[in-house]
């Protein structure tokens, strides 16, 4: 038993060190080459204020430029991200809304570099009441649509 005793603790810093030394080389293989990829991604609206709905057409899908490690990139799917566009502040009108990378929601280790388009235009209008009362209100993601229920 001496012996192993001997084996083990015998220079344990170096020991120590070589399998530090050993985890950052196997770390850094396995991460495989960093790429660049473009994938369409969902429009979010979120903070709609319950005086204001949108009109019209809601914009389409956005392009996000993507760099990553390839594993990763490949492994995405669009349902995973998420361009989220803050409408707390919005007012009644025609009003154009720049979208910012940092608005962009992607998993940890992915970077998004650009988005397209750059600003998206939305028609937003007062949300009339009926009678007093107030507009229902829907749960989840409605696309930013006014949901009403049938009568």
């Amino acid at each position: 038993m001496r012996w192993l005793r001997q084996l083990l603790l015998h220079n344990w810093w170096l020991k120590l060190l070589a399998l530090a030394l050993a985890y950052g080389l196997w770390w850094a293989v396995t991460q495989g080459p960093v790429v660049e990829m473009g994938m369409w991604g969902p429009l979010e609206l979120r903070n709609v204020p319950a005086a204001i709905k949108v009109e019209g057409d809601f914009p389409a899908p956005v392009y996000l430029h993507l760099r990553g490690p390839e594993r990763q990139l490949h492994a995405l799917q669009p349902e995973k991200l998420g361009v989220v566009l803050d409408l707390s502040g919005a007012t009644a009108g025609q009003q154009r809304f720049r979208l910012d990378v940092r608005s962009v929601e992607v998993p940890p280790g992915i970077e998004v570099l650009r988005i397209v388009p750059a600003e998206v235009q939305l028609t937003l209008s007062a949300r009339s009441t009926e009678a007093g009362r107030a507009p229902p209100r829907s749960k989840g993601k409605g696309g930013g649509k006014d949901v009403r229920p049938d009568r």
